[in-house]
Protein backbone atom coordinates (compact mmCIF):
# COMPACT_ATOMS: atom_id res chain seq x y z
CA UNK A 1 0.00 0.00 0.00
CA UNK A 2 2.77 2.44 0.91
CA UNK A 3 4.52 1.50 -2.25
CA UNK A 4 1.51 2.34 -4.30
CA UNK A 5 1.17 5.78 -2.69
CA UNK A 6 4.80 6.64 -3.46
CA UNK A 7 4.43 5.56 -7.00
CA UNK A 8 1.33 7.68 -7.43
CA UNK A 9 3.08 10.81 -6.08
CA UNK A 10 5.97 10.36 -8.48
CA UNK A 11 3.64 10.05 -11.43
CA UNK A 12 1.73 13.19 -10.48
CA UNK A 13 4.95 15.17 -10.07
CA UNK A 14 6.21 14.03 -13.46
CA UNK A 15 2.98 15.13 -15.12
CA UNK A 16 2.97 18.61 -13.51
CA UNK A 17 6.69 19.46 -14.04
CA UNK A 18 6.35 20.88 -17.64
CA UNK A 19 3.50 23.22 -16.60
CA UNK A 20 5.47 24.61 -13.65
CA UNK A 21 8.51 25.26 -15.91
CA UNK A 22 6.41 27.17 -18.43
CA UNK A 23 4.88 29.27 -15.66
CA UNK A 24 8.30 30.24 -14.35
CA UNK A 25 9.49 31.28 -17.83
CA UNK A 26 6.41 33.48 -18.32
CA UNK A 27 6.94 35.15 -14.96
CA UNK A 28 10.63 35.78 -15.61
CA UNK A 29 10.20 37.37 -19.08
CA UNK A 30 6.81 39.16 -19.15
CA UNK A 31 5.52 40.48 -22.49
CA UNK A 32 6.60 44.05 -23.40
CA UNK A 33 4.18 46.79 -22.27
CA UNK A 34 2.67 49.18 -24.86
CA UNK A 35 4.72 52.47 -25.46
CA UNK A 36 3.32 55.50 -23.51
CA UNK A 37 2.03 58.64 -25.36
CA UNK A 38 4.64 61.54 -25.78
CA UNK A 39 4.44 64.23 -23.02
CA UNK A 40 5.59 67.97 -23.24
CA UNK A 41 8.94 68.74 -21.52
CA UNK A 42 8.62 69.95 -17.95
CA UNK A 43 9.11 73.76 -17.30
CA UNK A 44 12.61 74.88 -16.20
CA UNK A 45 13.07 75.14 -12.49
CA UNK A 46 12.81 78.69 -11.02
CA UNK A 47 16.07 80.62 -10.49
CA UNK A 48 17.42 80.21 -7.10
CA UNK A 49 17.05 83.37 -4.96
CA UNK A 50 20.19 84.97 -3.63
CA UNK A 51 20.49 84.16 -0.06
CA UNK A 52 21.91 86.92 2.18
CA UNK A 53 25.29 86.12 3.63
CA UNK A 54 25.12 84.46 6.93
CA UNK A 55 25.13 86.98 9.77
CA UNK A 56 28.37 87.61 11.56
CA UNK A 57 28.97 85.79 14.64
CA UNK A 58 27.25 87.64 17.45
CA UNK A 59 28.83 87.80 20.85
CA UNK A 60 27.07 85.83 23.45
CA UNK A 61 23.99 87.59 24.75
CA UNK A 62 24.34 89.38 28.02
CA UNK A 63 22.51 87.87 30.86
CA UNK A 64 18.97 89.16 31.10
CA UNK A 65 18.14 91.33 34.13
CA UNK A 66 15.76 89.93 36.60
CA UNK A 67 12.09 90.12 35.87
CA UNK A 68 11.72 93.05 38.26
CA UNK A 69 13.69 95.35 35.84
CA UNK A 70 11.84 94.34 32.68
CA UNK A 71 10.18 97.34 30.81
CA UNK A 72 6.43 97.54 31.24
CA UNK A 73 4.28 95.95 28.64
CA UNK A 74 3.09 98.31 25.83
CA UNK A 75 -0.14 100.08 26.70
CA UNK A 76 -3.03 100.42 24.26
CA UNK A 77 -3.18 103.86 22.45
CA UNK A 78 -5.39 106.51 24.11
CA UNK A 79 -8.85 107.27 22.71
CA UNK A 80 -8.70 109.44 19.54
CA UNK A 81 -5.21 108.25 18.56
CA UNK A 82 -4.71 108.29 14.79
CA UNK A 83 -2.34 105.97 13.02
CA UNK A 84 0.50 107.98 11.31
CA UNK A 85 0.35 108.02 7.49
CA UNK A 86 2.58 105.71 5.43
CA UNK A 87 6.16 106.97 5.18
CA UNK A 88 6.01 108.81 8.53
CA UNK A 89 9.44 109.22 10.11
CA UNK A 90 10.08 109.71 13.78
CA UNK A 91 11.36 113.29 14.46
CA UNK A 92 15.01 113.55 15.57
CA UNK A 93 15.89 114.06 19.25
CA UNK A 94 15.44 117.66 20.39
CA UNK A 95 12.67 118.42 17.86
CA UNK A 96 10.24 121.07 19.12
CA UNK A 97 6.61 121.10 18.14
CA UNK A 98 5.68 124.25 16.11
CA UNK A 99 3.54 126.83 17.98
CA UNK A 100 -0.24 126.94 17.47
CA UNK A 101 -1.22 128.68 14.25
CA UNK A 102 1.98 127.73 12.42
CA UNK A 103 1.44 127.31 8.68
CA UNK A 104 3.59 125.21 6.42
CA UNK A 105 5.57 127.50 4.03
CA UNK A 106 4.63 127.27 0.33
CA UNK A 107 6.73 125.19 -2.09
CA UNK A 108 9.92 126.93 -3.09
CA UNK A 109 10.14 128.94 0.13
CA UNK A 110 13.71 129.81 1.08
CA UNK A 111 14.53 130.43 4.69
CA UNK A 112 16.55 133.59 5.47
CA UNK A 113 20.10 132.82 6.64
CA UNK A 114 20.90 133.42 10.32
CA UNK A 115 22.49 136.76 11.35
CA UNK A 116 26.19 136.93 10.54
CA UNK A 117 26.00 134.24 7.84
CA UNK A 118 28.65 134.70 5.15
CA UNK A 119 28.05 132.97 1.78
CA UNK A 120 30.98 130.99 0.34
CA UNK A 121 33.26 132.75 -2.20
CA UNK A 122 31.71 132.89 -5.66
CA UNK A 123 28.18 132.22 -4.43
CA UNK A 124 25.50 134.08 -6.37
CA UNK A 125 21.97 134.18 -5.02
CA UNK A 126 19.21 133.69 -7.57
CA UNK A 127 16.73 136.61 -7.76
CA UNK A 128 13.13 135.91 -6.68
CA UNK A 129 10.51 135.12 -9.36
CA UNK A 130 9.32 138.23 -11.18
CA UNK A 131 12.39 140.30 -10.21
CA UNK A 132 13.59 142.38 -13.20
CA UNK A 133 16.95 141.42 -14.58
CA UNK A 134 19.80 143.74 -13.65
CA UNK A 135 22.27 145.00 -16.21
CA UNK A 136 25.89 144.08 -15.44
CA UNK A 137 28.17 146.98 -14.46
CA UNK A 138 30.43 148.56 -17.10
CA UNK A 139 33.40 146.35 -17.89
CA UNK A 140 31.70 143.17 -16.64
CA UNK A 141 32.63 140.10 -18.73
CA UNK A 142 29.58 138.07 -19.70
CA UNK A 143 29.94 134.40 -20.58
CA UNK A 144 29.00 133.65 -24.22
CA UNK A 145 26.05 131.30 -24.84
CA UNK A 146 26.61 127.51 -25.17
CA UNK A 147 28.04 126.53 -28.53
CA UNK A 148 29.72 129.89 -29.15
CA UNK A 149 32.84 129.54 -31.25
CA UNK A 150 35.75 131.79 -30.37
CA UNK A 151 36.92 133.52 -33.57
CA UNK A 152 40.62 133.34 -34.47
CA UNK A 153 42.93 136.28 -33.64
CA UNK A 154 42.54 139.21 -36.01
CA UNK A 155 38.97 138.30 -36.97
CA UNK A 156 36.64 141.29 -37.19
CA UNK A 157 32.96 140.36 -36.75
CA UNK A 158 30.44 141.96 -39.04
CA UNK A 159 27.74 144.14 -37.46
CA UNK A 160 24.70 142.16 -36.36
CA UNK A 161 26.38 138.77 -36.77
CA UNK A 162 27.08 136.33 -33.95
CA UNK A 163 27.24 137.13 -30.30
CA UNK A 164 27.06 140.83 -29.46
CA UNK A 165 28.13 142.00 -25.98
CA UNK A 166 25.75 144.38 -24.20
CA UNK A 167 26.33 148.09 -24.76
CA UNK A 168 28.04 149.81 -21.81
CA UNK A 169 25.80 151.93 -19.64
CA UNK A 170 26.56 155.66 -19.52
CA UNK A 171 28.05 156.80 -16.20
CA UNK A 172 25.86 158.68 -13.77
CA UNK A 173 26.20 162.46 -14.05
CA UNK A 174 28.36 163.93 -11.32
CA UNK A 175 28.77 167.46 -10.12
CA UNK A 176 31.88 169.10 -11.56
CA UNK A 177 34.76 169.67 -9.17
CA UNK A 178 35.21 173.29 -8.09
CA UNK A 179 38.01 175.37 -9.52
CA UNK A 180 41.07 175.21 -7.29
CA UNK A 181 43.40 177.79 -8.85
CA UNK A 182 43.42 181.24 -10.38
CA UNK A 183 41.21 184.25 -9.78
CA UNK A 184 38.77 184.23 -6.83
CA UNK A 185 35.66 186.39 -6.43
CA UNK A 186 32.97 186.02 -3.77
CA UNK A 187 30.09 188.53 -3.82
CA UNK A 188 27.68 188.14 -0.92
CA UNK A 189 24.52 189.67 0.54
CA UNK A 190 22.80 189.16 3.88
CA UNK A 191 22.03 190.89 7.15
CA UNK A 192 23.94 191.84 10.28
CA UNK A 193 22.94 192.11 13.90
CA UNK A 194 24.67 193.75 16.86
CA UNK A 195 25.43 191.94 20.11
CA UNK A 196 26.39 193.28 23.54
CA UNK A 197 25.74 196.85 24.69
CA UNK A 198 25.55 198.26 21.16
CA UNK A 199 22.74 195.85 20.38
CA UNK A 200 20.44 198.02 22.51
CA UNK A 201 20.53 200.77 19.88
CA UNK A 202 20.29 198.82 16.60
CA UNK A 203 17.94 196.30 15.02
CA UNK A 204 19.21 193.84 12.37
CA UNK A 205 19.90 195.55 9.07
CA UNK A 206 20.97 194.66 5.50
CA UNK A 207 24.55 194.09 4.55
CA UNK A 208 26.42 193.63 1.22
CA UNK A 209 30.05 192.97 0.33
CA UNK A 210 32.61 191.21 -1.87
CA UNK A 211 35.86 189.27 -1.43
CA UNK A 212 38.36 189.49 -4.30
CA UNK A 213 41.72 187.78 -4.68
CA UNK A 214 43.43 184.67 -6.01
CA UNK A 215 44.26 181.10 -5.05
CA UNK A 216 47.88 180.42 -4.20
CA UNK A 217 47.14 176.68 -4.22
CA UNK A 218 44.01 174.50 -3.81
CA UNK A 219 44.14 174.99 -0.03
CA UNK A 220 44.88 178.72 0.39
CA UNK A 221 43.93 182.06 -1.15
CA UNK A 222 44.90 185.68 -0.46
CA UNK A 223 42.02 188.15 -0.78
CA UNK A 224 40.78 191.62 0.06
CA UNK A 225 37.29 192.38 1.41
CA UNK A 226 34.95 195.37 1.13
CA UNK A 227 31.76 195.42 3.15
CA UNK A 228 28.97 197.88 4.01
CA UNK A 229 26.37 197.48 6.79
CA UNK A 230 23.24 199.61 6.82
CA UNK A 231 22.33 200.46 10.44
CA UNK A 232 18.73 200.28 11.63
CA UNK A 233 18.21 202.47 14.73
CA UNK A 234 15.66 201.50 17.37
CA UNK A 235 14.66 204.77 19.10
CA UNK A 236 14.49 207.62 16.58
CA UNK A 237 12.69 210.93 17.34
CA UNK A 238 9.54 211.32 15.31
CA UNK A 239 10.72 214.67 13.97
CA UNK A 240 14.01 213.33 12.59
CA UNK A 241 15.38 210.70 10.18
CA UNK A 242 18.65 209.00 11.05
CA UNK A 243 20.72 207.29 8.36
CA UNK A 244 23.98 205.48 9.15
CA UNK A 245 26.35 203.05 7.45
CA UNK A 246 29.50 201.25 8.49
CA UNK A 247 32.33 200.28 6.13
CA UNK A 248 35.12 197.70 6.34
CA UNK A 249 38.06 197.60 3.90
CA UNK A 250 40.88 195.13 4.57
CA UNK A 251 42.41 191.71 3.90
CA UNK A 252 40.60 188.36 4.28
CA UNK A 253 42.75 185.30 3.47
CA UNK A 254 40.87 181.99 3.24
CA UNK A 255 41.79 178.37 3.81
CA UNK A 256 39.98 175.91 1.50
CA UNK A 257 39.14 172.30 2.44
CA UNK A 258 37.74 170.17 -0.38
CA UNK A 259 34.77 167.86 0.24
CA UNK A 260 35.60 164.11 0.20
CA UNK A 261 33.23 163.76 -2.79
CA UNK A 262 35.13 166.49 -4.67
CA UNK A 263 32.06 168.61 -5.51
CA UNK A 264 32.47 171.41 -2.99
CA UNK A 265 34.63 172.98 -0.30
CA UNK A 266 34.70 174.56 3.13
CA UNK A 267 36.27 178.01 3.58
CA UNK A 268 37.49 179.67 6.76
CA UNK A 269 39.82 182.55 7.45
CA UNK A 270 40.56 185.66 9.55
CA UNK A 271 40.12 189.26 8.48
CA UNK A 272 41.69 192.61 9.45
CA UNK A 273 40.21 195.90 8.21
CA UNK A 274 39.96 199.66 8.56
CA UNK A 275 36.60 200.63 9.96
CA UNK A 276 34.47 203.71 9.22
CA UNK A 277 31.09 204.95 10.43
CA UNK A 278 28.95 207.72 8.90
CA UNK A 279 25.76 209.21 10.49
CA UNK A 280 23.43 211.72 8.85
CA UNK A 281 20.47 213.31 10.68
CA UNK A 282 17.66 214.90 8.64
CA UNK A 283 14.33 216.50 9.42
CA UNK A 284 11.05 215.17 8.07
CA UNK A 285 11.43 217.30 4.91
CA UNK A 286 14.78 215.61 4.12
CA UNK A 287 17.01 218.53 4.99
CA UNK A 288 20.29 217.63 6.74
CA UNK A 289 20.52 219.08 10.19
CA UNK A 290 23.65 217.39 11.63
CA UNK A 291 25.93 214.38 11.43
CA UNK A 292 29.05 212.67 12.64
CA UNK A 293 31.65 210.09 11.63
CA UNK A 294 33.80 207.49 13.37
CA UNK A 295 36.94 205.67 12.34
CA UNK A 296 39.03 202.83 13.75
CA UNK A 297 39.96 199.22 13.03
CA UNK A 298 38.11 195.91 12.93
CA UNK A 299 38.97 192.26 12.96
CA UNK A 300 37.00 189.02 12.80
CA UNK A 301 36.45 185.66 11.13
CA UNK A 302 34.69 184.34 8.00
CA UNK A 303 33.54 180.73 7.54
CA UNK A 304 31.30 179.03 5.00
CA UNK A 305 30.56 176.09 2.70
CA UNK A 306 30.09 176.06 -1.08
CA UNK A 307 28.76 173.48 -3.58
CA UNK A 308 29.86 173.44 -7.21
CA UNK A 309 27.13 174.03 -9.80
CA UNK A 310 29.55 174.42 -12.73
CA UNK A 311 33.27 174.33 -13.40
CA UNK A 312 33.73 178.01 -12.50
CA UNK A 313 30.94 178.75 -10.01
CA UNK A 314 29.84 177.45 -6.61
CA UNK A 315 26.95 178.55 -4.44
CA UNK A 316 26.81 178.54 -0.65
CA UNK A 317 26.70 180.64 2.47
CA UNK A 318 28.89 182.16 5.16
CA UNK A 319 28.73 183.42 8.70
CA UNK A 320 31.00 186.15 10.04
CA UNK A 321 31.97 187.77 13.29
CA UNK A 322 33.35 191.33 13.31
CA UNK A 323 34.84 193.26 16.22
CA UNK A 324 34.87 197.02 15.46
CA UNK A 325 36.86 199.37 17.66
CA UNK A 326 36.43 203.18 17.12
CA UNK A 327 39.56 205.23 17.85
CA UNK A 328 38.40 208.66 16.62
CA UNK A 329 35.01 210.43 16.65
CA UNK A 330 34.31 213.51 14.47
CA UNK A 331 30.95 215.20 15.23
CA UNK A 332 29.81 218.15 13.04
CA UNK A 333 29.06 221.59 14.48
CA UNK A 334 26.19 223.86 13.39
CA UNK A 335 28.15 224.97 10.34
CA UNK A 336 28.89 221.37 9.17
CA UNK A 337 32.53 221.39 10.21
CA UNK A 338 33.84 218.19 11.84
CA UNK A 339 35.62 218.43 15.18
CA UNK A 340 37.61 215.17 15.58
CA UNK A 341 38.54 213.74 18.96
CA UNK A 342 40.57 210.61 19.74
CA UNK A 343 39.81 208.38 22.69
CA UNK A 344 38.89 204.96 24.01
CA UNK A 345 35.35 204.38 22.79
CA UNK A 346 33.02 201.39 23.18
CA UNK A 347 33.58 198.59 20.64
CA UNK A 348 30.92 196.86 18.56
CA UNK A 349 30.29 193.12 18.18
CA UNK A 350 28.58 192.34 14.88
CA UNK A 351 27.34 188.98 13.57
CA UNK A 352 26.70 188.55 9.86
CA UNK A 353 24.86 185.91 7.80
CA UNK A 354 25.64 185.89 4.08
CA UNK A 355 24.44 184.12 0.96
CA UNK A 356 27.34 184.04 -1.50
CA UNK A 357 28.61 182.96 -4.91
CA UNK A 358 32.15 181.69 -5.33
CA UNK A 359 33.91 182.09 -8.68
Amino acid sequence: MRLFSAFLAIAVSASLAPAVAVAQIVQTNPPPAPAPAPQPPPPPPPAAKKQPPPPAKQPPAAPQPPAANQPPAPQPPPPGYQQPPPGYQQPPPGYQQPPPGYQQPPPGYQQAPPPGYQPPPGYQQAPPPGYPAQQPPPGYYQQPPPGYYQPPPGYYPQPGYGYQPPAPQPPRPQRPPPRTHGFLAMPYIGFSTFAGDTGRYYDPGPMVGVILGGRVNPSFSINGEMRMDVLNFKDVPTTEMWEAEEFDIGVSPLFHVQFPTGNGEFVIGPKLSFFGYQLTIKDNSGFKTSGSSWSGWSTGLNAGAFFAVSRVMSIGGMVSYTFRKPTEVCPEDDFGVEQCQSGDYAAENVLGFHAALLF
